[in-house]
């Protein structure tokens, strides 16, 4: 069992290290954005002006990592209130639009990614990927006990 966890352990480790995971960047308010259309801007700057662009970038960038509550935090800090007329009294009524509306799905794609960031941070931790009685398979989020390694889901080898 040691054997097979170690040859295991080495193939994981020459995969993350070869992945682009070292690219990711973890974002806060004074984070600047390299890439798109608010190259140069801060987090914060961004979630004043076009605070969508921060759910468009947990869908479709795969570098890009907040903390779930970083980004809970977002969700009504900057509203837009617009003034109209009620149809029906005449009367000025103030309406409000909220830019970020945080779906249960990009929170689930942040913990995904999370999960598999701290998974590559515990490996590049072992860089020397020998048997450690401190690390253990179980840390994959994908990984099931109960099976054999060749018996191991899709999403387990996916992760890699």
């Amino acid at each position: 069992a040691v054997q097979i966890y170690c040859i295991v352990k080495r193939f994981l480790c020459v995969r993350y290290k070869s992945h682009d995971m070292k690219n990711w960047t973890i974002f806060t308010e004074e984070t600047t954005f390299n890439f798109g259309k608010h190259a140069g801007k801060t987090l914060e700057e961004v979630a004043q002006t076009d605070a969508a662009y921060i759910l468009w970038c947990v869908r479709i960038v795969s570098k890009f990592l907040i903390s779930i509550e970083d980004l809970t935090a977002y969700q009504n800090k900057y509203p837009i209130y617009f003034t109209g007329i009620d149809m029906n009294t005449g009367e000025s009524v103030e309406l409000h639009f909220n830019r970020f509306e945080l779906q249960e799905s990009e929170i689930e794609i942040l913990k995904s990614r999370w999960d598999s960031y701290e998974f590559y941070i515990n490996m590049k931790s072992n860089a020397g990927c020998g048997y450690s009685n401190n690390y253990s398979l179980d840390n994959n989020p994908f990984y099931i006990d109960n099976l054999d390694m060749d018996q191991q889901d899709p999403e387990f080898w996916d992760s890699f």
